[in-house]
């Protein structure tokens, strides 16, 4: 919804759960043709498979690796901001109870991520042999 309210949804897709968070990256049943994100916002508090357990999924498989990943939580839990960092999200941020200023932090993130940072492409071979 903050997205939609920032004017932010071109190309921008959701999914309700961890389970469908992970059913799109990895392009199972509904989700077979789907493209891949350049690009996950991720909540912690998702349903069905924890935002934790679907970061490190996607963060472990080789050819999904290289998305970033925006990490969202309504909590600054040093264990939680901790467990994002040692397993290689790429940012922790802090959902601001205050919608304005969680919409300019979207808006931030979008530009950042959008059009300052040079977005890693997808693997072709194995990673561990490129250095």
């Amino acid at each position: 919804m903050a997205f939609k309210a920032a004017g932010l949804t071109s190309g921008f897709r959701s999914v309700s759960d961890g389970q469908d968070a992970l059913a799109y990256v990895h392009k199972e049943g509904k989700y077979a043709n789907v493209a891949t994100p350049d690009l996950i916002f991720l909540d912690l508090s998702i349903p069905k498979i924890a935002g934790l357990e679907v970061l490190k999924a996607i963060k472990t498989t080789p050819h999904l690796m290289h998305i970033p990943i925006v990490v969202a939580s309504g909590s600054e839990d040093p264990e939680h901001i901790r467990a994002v960092y040692a397993l290689n999200g790429n940012c922790f941020m802090r959902k601001p109870s205050d919608l304005t200023q969680f919409l300019r932090f979207v808006e931030m993130c979008y530009e950042f991520w959008g059009s300052v940072v040079t977005l890693s492409p997808p693997a072709q071979e194995d990673p561990s042999k490129l250095f």
